[in-house]
């Protein structure tokens, strides 16, 4: 965790003023705690934070951070927690281009209506958020996008659902994570009520996660066949850097420990290559551990 606080007032969002102001870690001792975490054998750092994207030590944003920790030498990968869409820059969409950040990000969106993003409080319209996918896949074309999505927001009616629905048809998002929304004292909000019937938002709920589900297994018939790196996690399974978890039998026990034996001859300290090789019925991608691995130590200068 590199970031807390927000400074923003986001219409239905309580956190920002439990949390207070924006502070973040400084960039040293993020490189010192990132350093002892690769020499104990984690190979995939995540950098996370309550609002990630408004990182900042010293007029020293995000994009700075990652070029600092990207000059670290071995082999890593560094995963990104959600950032808000009015966060990236173009410095941070260059620097996200490096192989070792991983082809996966989260990127709230809220809305797809633009009357709805301005009730909200939200600083983006869906022209805004189009453009920032477009860019984020033209330095990344591979990579696995989600957003989140709140229905049943204090004036979302039936047009304003269909402009959502019909704008995450339009762009590349490949999973969300659906709310219905639900009033809290002390946002800005809250003076609106609760107009949207329990029901409707169920229903719009319901809609949206099937959307999500289609978008998840088309973007995974995408890497049937392919080979991707991939870390070790516990039990009988890997995730690979642009977050699809693959169950393989060779890691069946693997307690994913940094203590735990090697099983196989895998330790739970190598970065492998994972062939992909089918997805089950209930949508479990299922593959094999090649025999070749990519790293099992990491020696950090």
């Amino acid at each position: 965790k590199v970031q807390d606080g927000c400074s923003q007032s986001c219409g239905y969002c309580v956190v920002s003023r439990l949390r207070g102001k924006p502070i973040s870690l400084p960039i040293n001792q993020v490189q010192e705690r990132f350093r002892e975490l690769l020499a104990n054998g984690f190979f995939e750092v995540v950098l996370t934070g309550l609002n990630l994207g408004m990182y900042d030590d010293a007029g020293q944003g995000l994009a700075r951070l990652l070029t600092t920790l990207l000059r670290t030498p071995g082999r890593f990968r560094i995963r990104l927690a959600s950032i808000e869409p009015d966060r990236f820059d173009e410095e941070l969409l260059t620097v996200i281009g490096d192989e070792r950040v991983c082809a996966h990000f989260h990127i709230p969106l809220q809305s797809g209506d633009e009357g709805l993003l301005r009730l909200m409080g939200r600083r983006y319209g869906p022209t805004d958020y189009l453009r920032l996918l477009k860019r984020i896949l033209q330095v990344k074309p591979e990579a696995n996008i989600g957003a989140d999505v709140i229905v049943g927001f204090p004036g979302e009616d039936e047009r304003s659902f269909y402009h959502t629905l019909e704008f995450l048809r339009s762009v590349s998002v490949n999973y969300l994570h659906v709310f219905p929304y639900s009033p809290r004292p002390g946002t800005p909000a809250f003076g609106l009520g609760d107009p949207v019937p329990a029901a409707v938002k169920a229903e719009r709920v319901a809609e949206l996660r099937r959307f999500s589900d289609e978008r998840r297994q088309d973007y995974v018939r995408r890497f049937i066949g392919s080979v991707r790196e991939a870390v070790l996690e516990p039990g009988a399974k890997v995730l690979t850097d642009n977050y699809l978890r693959v169950w393989c039998a060779e890691c069946a026990g693997m307690p994913g420990r940094i203590s735990a034996p090697p099983l196989s001859g895998k330790s739970i300290k190598e970065i492998v290559r994972v062939k992909i090789e089918r997805m089950e019925g209930d949508g479990r991608l299922v593959g094999s551990v090649m025999e070749e691995v990519i790293c099992s130590e990491l020696a950090v200068g």
